[in-house]
């Protein structure tokens, strides 16, 4: 059960019936309505108050079964139908009817122990029921009272094996028989039987006894527990004839500890005592429920609206808080831009006041880079063009047919890096045999290629021009002519010193 949980609690007898509106830590009486048509003309109007609060029926009377049996363990369907077969063969065809699994053996094949309980006659119970069906009431269940005074037994923490309540309601004794704090039998005698003597009433409790002795759910070397419960007190002095018997061990149940038991005021339980069963069950599941199939539709479609409406005020309650977490990381994010723009802000005086110190430049920015490119470049290491023309002498010494028109140089910003030479000469005499030239030239470029000092000699313009793409012109010399022309070519190469 949740703190929002709201639910009525019916106490039901053949003559009158009992509401109790009940929620977490708070509980009213509405009062109780005879058998009669103003009765349930009342107690409609009670319902329609309340229509949309689960209804638990805790039905108080003399016409219900109790059974215990061992069934195979089984789950799911199976177990279903199995109960189903069990409790129509049990009880044939009371519309009442259910089984509870208390227990799993712990011999043999494990099986299962159930409590079968039925209302052998509850016609007195259809005009209640006619008044929920009709209004829509999600009735959770129906259960006997037996089972709400367990979970009364439960919260007075009795820890005795064998237990028999005595309670006294309604001008009638109900006696229930408890095994390890689990139901297994209840009896309720009604208010014709003069059982408002201690020896009357004695006597009924050990009838009892000998009864459960003999359908062996009590075993014979047992000693019951007896609990007297009465609020009237007619059952006070029935404890006395109870402990002069070694058999029993009896002991009385005042509503000062009941009340404090189930946390009610003790004005209140002596007033209305028949809420304290109901206050007992009102927060439990139910765990023995005689109603049909058919009367808990209401109370299944509640559950599912329910579930929905939990689902989605979760969902929208996961909304806000992302969206309010989303809503405090953009203020962080705002507040931590405000604080970068009054850094940046800070920075850029602090610049402007430091900027404002510094003495008036005469040059530009683009002439201080340009000076500072040109300085680099002077302090760049002189090539040794000495080296440099002394190997091309070599090689022109052993050619003789070239000349020399022109010599470029050109070095890198590595100073340990080659420098590259450009190299414009000509074949000359030339008398217009291109094959010879280009021998000439071949051979030429051969004789710089062999000296150590100059690498990657390549041939960059020839006299005759190869490449496929281009349309051949010009004339064959004339021997005639007394101005011979040149075979003009050039050449590249680089420059390397010599290591030491």
């Amino acid at each position: 059960m949740s703190l929002f949980d709201h639910r009525l609690i019916l106490l039901a007898t053949p003559r009158q019936i009992g509401v109790l509106d009940w929620r977490p830590g708070q509980m009213h009486w509405l009062g109780e309505f005879s058998a009669t048509a103003a009765g349930l003309a009342s107690f409609q109007k009670v319902i329609l108050k309340h229509k949309k609060l689960p209804v638990l029926l805790v039905v108080d009377t003399v016409d219900e079964d109790y059974r215990s049996d061992i069934l195979p363990h089984v789950q799911g369907r199976a177990r279903d139908e199995l109960l189903a077969r069990k409790l129509k063969q049990v009880f044939r065809n009371a519309r009442f009817m259910g089984a509870w699994r208390q227990a799993r053996e712990t011999t043999g094949r494990r099986d299962d122990r159930y409590l079968l309980a039925a209302l052998t006659d509850a016609d007195w119970l259809t005009p209640w029921l006619s008044i929920l069906h009709r209004e829509q009431v999600p009735l959770a269940g129906i259960t006997p009272l037996a089972l709400a005074c367990q979970h009364m037994l439960h919260k007075l923490r009795l820890q005795e094996p064998h237990t028999l309540l005595a309670y006294r309601l309604n001008n009638s004794l109900r006696l229930s028989y408890y095994h390890d704090g689990l139901l297994r039998f209840s009896r309720l005698i009604g208010g014709d039987t003069p059982t408002q003597l201690p020896s009357n009433a004695a006597d009924e409790i050990s009838k009892t006894q000998l009864y459960l002795t003999g359908q062996r759910i009590l075993p014979r070397e047992a000693r019951l527990h007896v609990l007297l419960l009465d609020p009237s007190g007619q059952l006070d002095s029935a404890q006395a004839p109870l402990n002069a018997d070694p058999a029993f061990s009896a002991r009385q149940i005042d509503l000062a500890t009941l009340a404090r038991a189930l946390r009610i005021p003790d004005n209140f339980l002596a007033a209305t005592p028949e809420i304290a069963p109901l206050a007992a069950i009102a927060d439990e599941s139910v765990q023995l429920n005689l109603a049909p199939p058919e009367l808990l539709r209401h109370h299944t479609e509640y559950r599912w609206r329910r579930g929905l409406h939990t689902a989605a005020g979760l969902i929208a309650l996961f909304g806000v808080g992302i969206t309010a977490a989303y809503w405090l990381h953009a203020q962080d994010l705002n507040e931590q831009t405000g604080q970068l723009s009054q850094q940046q802000n800070q920075l850029d005086a602090r610049y402007q006041a430091i900027a404002r110190t510094f003495p008036t430049q005469a040059a530009s920015p683009e002439q201080l880079a340009q000076t500072v490119a040109l300085a680099r470049q002077l302090k760049l290491p002189e090539p040794d063009a000495h080296g440099a023309m002394v190997a091309i002498s070599q090689a022109m010494q052993a050619a003789p047919l070239i000349r020399l028109d022109s010599l470029s140089w050109s070095n890198t910003t590595d100073p340990a890096g080659p420098a590259t030479l450009t190299l414009d000469a000509a074949l000359t005499p030339f008398d217009g045999n291109y094959r010879a030239a280009m021998q000439h030239i071949e051979r030429f470029i051969s004789h710089l290629q062999a000296i150590p000092v100059l690498h990657n000699v390549s041939l960059q313009s020839s006299p005759v021009n190869a490449d496929s793409s281009q349309t051949l012109s010009g004339k064959t010399y004339d021997p005639n002519l007394a101005d011979a022309p040149a075979a003009r070519f050039s050449l590249s190469l680089e420059y390397r010193e010599a290591q030491p």
